[in-house]
């Protein structure tokens, strides 16, 4: 019970009210996790105390110690702050966000996060509590905090993750002291409640990080479709705009030096550092060319402010020269600002959040989201998500720039196109070789992960089912003697012997012992499957079984293989290979995946996938080596597509359906990482065959992540 983790009872205290006060907190615990929302959760918390315990208000508040401010976010009873005043008779505030000032002489106890007792108007007494138990602790406050008035104040802290703290606070201006037993119950009911916290926020981080990383996803998405800036950024301000709700969101491609000259050089002055002194009557000029790297989506009804946006603003400024987001609340108590700022004014901005958006240390562009309704405290999500959106803009823009450059070099100079389409095939080598192995090796680190917490739970269950198997069947032996020994049975035995029907358990006992066993054996295997793919605690070389490694790759696509398609293994004496398992494991996923999405289109033909290994003696450089043939009955590939298959973003697959990287990496896998060679052997109408050779000990090691070879040293027949 979570009550005695913080309270140790005396014997007396094993009466009647102990055990109802223990079971009035069970149900108040139980009601506070029926939900994973936290607002429900802190809602049910506030409404379950008031209805428990004679008390006229109870609330819930998160203190904020980075800002010092403190958020009402709940509150029940006949007598809410939203609906009392103070004793000079103003209102209260209620629900909301409020200074720590606020709290009067309870700050410093809010701050460092005590348990807080205050006894009421007509009180005496410092604590207004006799006979604290062992391990409570209170703040003798004097004088009454201005927020709650002369109530008596009761405030059990409460922990949430990431070092989140709240308050669980029960007011009441009747009351004289907190007993012990009201603060016991308090504190009891504060557990349950922080466990109810803790998963409601991680339920929400999760929904909110599956949010951010679907956002960026589309944004990623969209960078791929178009290198077209103007089309990125309009498209990801508008995603954010409605994914955060702001009224505002604005970006500005900040101009590289260079594009700063070529201004200059335009209005008549070959020294950008001097546009200000000499632009006279061309200022307007300067401002349309500045206004065309301005992107604004509004919501209604408030209008576009690009016209009477300041490029040289002072958060502008400001975040080109620290290069750090700007967190503003409140526009008005930010000092770079001013309470007069004619910009900030006409957008009717109250809430700012300024993000640079930059890459590879270079500032592209900065990003504002803008609140005009009201005042906004920004959350650590928000500016998360803004800064994670930022991010992929960057690398877009980044993109996109270096794209029409690439495109810009190549029109100017003819004679320096294959050097470009070079450089570009490289840049996007390497961008195929990021996303892959970024991409795999947080598959890796899940599935590994995976494996091992299933492992352990079952291992304890497949351990332990002989022993069961073993007490049953002595159970079932005492019981067949005992009936032997006492034929003779009471009327009662008869009837629970006709309830029991012990006759069916001894027939159905075994059974079901047998299908644990056979589950649990099966789950085991699909664990082992698992960890021998992933393999991401291997990330040196390791002398491994290749078999091995195709059978835990047919283990784990076994529920993509339809029911005629027929495996056909034709497995050779292999020696153990020195290799990077897990880079081949993924090597015989891509092919074989890709060999029975190829069979789906065969018509009546028989869908076979064939597996070859052997070894052989390789006589130029006088060594061992294994060859590993994936052939499947598929439709084959068309002549003039086989030297692109292993070009990074090449695929036949319709949109969505694949991005041309499995054969890539695989390419890259083979020849660069193993010094092996991949050939594909392809007859249009009766199939493809993919061969891969690596020598069985290589001379030299390379790192995984090692630069990538020319596309020449490719063998397609």
């Amino acid at each position: 019970m979570v009550w005695l983790r913080y309270f140790r009872p005396q014997a007396s205290h094993y009466d009647s009210s102990f055990i109802q006060q223990t079971t009035l907190v069970r149900q108040i615990g139980d009601r506070i996790r029926s939900s994973l929302e936290l607002s429900v959760v802190l809602q049910t918390a506030v409404e379950e105390v008031v209805a428990q315990l004679p008390v006229e208000c109870c609330l819930f508040l998160w203190y904020f110690q980075d800002i010092q401010r403190v958020q009402v976010v709940c509150e029940a009873g006949d007598r809410t702050l939203s609906s009392s005043t103070l004793s000079n008779g103003t209102p209260s505030g209620g629900i909301g966000h409020f200074p720590l000032t606020k709290f009067g002489d309870l700050v410093s106890a809010i701050d460092h996060g005590e348990l807080i007792l205050r006894p009421g108007k007509a009180s005496n007494r410092p604590n207004g509590l006799l006979g604290l138990q062992p391990g409570m602790q209170s703040c003798p406050i004097d004088p009454p905090g201005p927020l709650f008035g002369d109530s008596a104040v009761l405030m059990i802290p409460v922990k949430g993750l990431e070092h989140s703290r709240g308050y669980l606070v029960c007011l009441d201006s009747t009351r004289r002291h907190w007993s012990p037993n009201t603060v016991e119950l308090m504190q009891a009911i504060a557990q349950p409640l922080e466990m109810a916290i803790r998963q409601a926020q991680l339920y929400d981080r999760l929904q909110k990080q599956a949010r951010r990383e679907r956002l960026v996803n589309q944004i990623t998405a969209q960078t791929r479709q178009s290198l077209d800036v103007q089309k990125i950024l309009k498209r990801a301000i508008a995603q954010l705009l409605n994914a955060l709700e702001v009224d505002r969101c604005l970006v500005h491609l900040v101009e590289a030096p260079d594009e700063l000259t070529d201004v200059a050089e335009e209005l008549g002055n070959s020294h950008p550092d001097a546009l200000g002194d000499s632009l006279g009557d061309r200022g307007e000029g300067y401002n349309r060319f500045r206004r065309k790297h301005l992107f604004e989506v509004c919501r209604e009804p408030f209008p576009s402010t690009i016209a009477d946006f300041d490029t040289d603003g002072p958060i502008t400024r400001w975040v080109i020269e620290n290069r750090q987001q700007v967190v503003i609340s409140d526009i008005t108590q930010d000092p770079r600002i001013g309470t007069d700022n004619q910009e900030y004014r006409l957008a009717q901005i109250q809430s700012s959040l300024v993000v640079p958006v930059q890459a590879n240390g270079t500032l592209q562009a900065i990003l504002y989201l803008n609140q005009c309704s009201h005042i906004r405290y920004w959350t650590r999500d928000d500016q998360k998500l803004a800064q994670a959106v930022a991010d992929q803009l960057a690398i877009s823009i980044q993109q996109a720039h270096l794209y029409a450059k690439t495109r810009q070099q190549a029109q100017e100079s003819a004679a320096q196109a294959e050097r470009l389409s070079e450089a570009l095939l490289n840049l996007q080598q390497t961008q195929a070789h990021l996303i892959q192995s970024e991409k795999m090796s947080s598959l890796g680190q899940l599935v590994s992960g995976i494996a091992h917490e299933i492992n352990n739970p079952i291992s304890f269950i497949y351990g332990n089912i002989p022993f069961v198997e073993r007490y049953v069947k002595d159970l079932l032996r005492l019981l067949t003697a005992y009936q032997a020994s006492y034929p003779q049975s009471t009327e009662k035995l008869r009837d629970l012997l006709e309830e029991i029907e012990p006759d069916f358990v001894l027939e159905d006992l075994p059974r079901i012992l047998d299908s644990m066993r056979a589950g649990a054996s099966r789950i085991r295997e699909i664990v082992l499957s698992l960890r021998n793919f992933s393999r991401v605690h291997e990330a040196n070389r390791k002398v491994v079984d290749l078999q091995e490694g195709l059978e835990s790759t047919l283990k784990l696509l076994q529920h993509s293989i339809p029911a005629d398609v027929e495996i056909c293994r034709c497995y050779g004496d292999l020696p153990p290979v020195e290799c990077f398992p897990s880079r081949l494991n993924q090597v015989f996923f891509h092919i074989i995946k890709n060999a029975l999405e190829a069979m789906e289109s065969v018509g009546d033909r028989p869908r076979i996938i064939t597996l070859t290994t052997e070894s052989f003696w390789h006589s130029p450089l006088e060594q061992p080596w294994v060859r590993v043939a994936i052939a499947d009955t598929g439709p084959g590939i068309p002549a003039h597509l086989q030297p692109k298959i292993f070009d990074p973003f090449f695929t036949t697959k319709s949109v969505g359906q694949g991005y041309g990287l499995g054969l890539s990496i695989a390419y890259q896998t083979i020849v660069q990482q193993h010094q092996g060679t991949l050939e594909c052997h392809s007859t249009l109408g009766k199939g493809t065959t993919f061969i891969l050779e690596i020598p069985i000990c290589p001379p030299t090691a390379p790192p995984p992540d090692a630069p990538d070879p020319p596309l020449a040293a490719l063998r397609t027949v």
